[in-house]
């Protein structure tokens, strides 16, 4: 996740409006050389470097996943390198073009994605392996593996599949005497003006900082409002090609999105201002304080919300014609110049095994983070249904409905997009704020996205 954002995963810096990203802190470090070439030389044991983005969730999963891996094949070391989430996609760019890529890390971790690392060559065929038989992968969503499947080539392992719903703060909802938003995706009574509603019911005290609720807020770019409208900022060739092309930005829906989440922070005062996100973005997940009634985010929620001391829900995102939601499907890759693949796709092995107390099924359970594996969703439904307060077949529900209305993540699809969702965070903060019209805006944001200088 995306977390997934996928996640997890968050996507959005702090100059989006909506998103007050997870601050996470550094727990490893990537200056020195990747030394994956050769034995360690007090053990004589292969070593395989394997790189994630800092996330204290899935501490006690990594460690126990080279502990058992280890154990298992006691000639190979695994050493982690953890990379703060902001700088991964830089660490590890540098990593890879310094010829030090690491032998195993998920390339949609961060802001980059997947297709910034294929065009860059940084990516193993996989099809070999996989022709020779993987267990582990029997019964893995063949859609899902084929999301990385390229001119009939697989380049990635999935291990999640995070979705996007609507997470509510239940208490908030108890105390305005209001009922939970519904869990069927094709209800069309929960639309966005029936949320604006609810938002406003929610919202007090908008002001003051020690008080104020809002509520809603989402952690969605400005490229994914759109789509819970409809609409798109840039043509379909962009997610199949990888190149970003010319964006078509002031389609009518497009402006209808942004004027819509425009008005949520300085027409209806239900959301978020700039401000108020700059002020925050110490404090972590914006949901996670208690004072957003309805938030709009990646799958990874269902594990890092497992901390707040208020009870909450998830629910269907509210209707629009045309709706649908960013999916964060990640994978494992191994670096296309790994000098030893073959120990790093026993570890991908290891890290995909859905079987108990396999990679998967752990990382399901500890982490909390949706399966790719089909084998595994009965126990997910029934596990995150108990965790949430909820019957297992309304979660079921709500996640099957985000499937159904989903697409793949932007970031995952389309090359260099750090680079893009920093420019149009950096260029619609003015639109956002209400001091530039959504037209002006969306304007001076295609000319800046031009002249990046992508589409080659």
């Amino acid at each position: 996740m995306k977390n997934q954002i996928s996640k997890n995963r968050f996507l959005m810096s702090v100059l989006l409006l909506f998103s007050l990203s997870t601050v996470l802190s550094a727990c490893g470090d990537t200056s020195g050389s990747n030394k994956s070439d050769s034995a360690d030389p007090q053990s004589n044991k292969t070593e395989i470097v394997w790189v994630m983005a800092t996330d204290p969730d899935k501490k006690a999963w990594q460690d126990t996943m080279i502990s058992t891996f280890e154990a298992s094949h006691p000639n190979v070391k695994v050493r982690l390198e953890n990379i703060p989430y902001d700088q991964f996609d830089q660490k590890l760019t540098t990593l890879i073009a310094s010829g030090n890529a690491p032998d195993v890390w998920n390339p949609n971790q961060a802001d980059s994605g997947f297709a910034t690392y294929m065009k860059m060559g940084a990516l193993k065929d996989l099809t070999p392996y996989i022709k020779k038989g993987a267990p582990e992968l029997n019964t893995m969503d063949p859609n899902l593996l084929n999301i990385y499947k390229i001119d009939g080539k697989y380049y990635g392992v999935p291990l999640v599949s995070n979705a996007t719903y609507l997470y509510y703060n239940k208490d908030l909802f108890d105390a305005a005497g209001l009922p939970y938003p519904t869990t069927d995706w094709d209800d069309k009574s929960w639309n966005f003006d029936t949320m604006l509603e609810t938002a406003k019911k929610l919202s007090h005290d908008v002001g003051n900082a020690r008080k104020q609720v809002f509520g809603f807020s989402t952690a969605l770019s400005a490229n994914e409002m759109t789509w819970l409208f409809g609409g798109d900022m840039f043509k379909p060739e962009a997610y199949t090609t990888g190149v970003m092309g010319e964006p078509d930005l002031t389609k009518p829906v497009n402006i209808q999105a942004m004027q819509f989440n425009v008005d949520l922070i300085n027409k209806y005062k239900v959301a978020p201002d700039a401000e108020t996100v700059e002020a925050s973005k110490q404090l972590g997940d914006p949901f996670l304080t208690g004072k957003v009634g309805m938030y709009i985010s990646g799958g990874w929620g269902l594990g890092s919300y497992r901390q707040a001391d208020f009870k909450w829900g998830v629910a269907a995102v509210p209707y629009h014609e045309g709706r649908k939601v960013p999916l964060y499907v990640d994978p494992w890759s191994i670096s296309a110049t790994s000098k030893h693949p073959d120990e790093a796709w026993e570890f991908v092995r290891h890290l995909a095994n859905p079987a108990e107390g396999g990679g998967a099924y752990k990382y399901m359970n500890d982490v909390g983070r949706t399966p790719a594996d089909t084998s595994l969703f009965k126990l997910w439904y029934d596990k995150m249904g108990k965790e949430v307060g909820m019957d297992p077949k309304a979660f079921k529900q709500v996640h099957e409905g985000s499937i159904k209305y989903g697409r793949e993540a932007e970031n995952h699809l389309i090359v260099n997009f750090n680079t893009i969702l920093e420019t149009m965070n950096q260029s619609l903060y003015q639109v956002w704020g209400g001091k530039e019209s959504v037209t002006d805006g969306l304007n001076n944001l295609k000319d800046k996205l031009l002249s990046l200088n992508l589409n080659h």
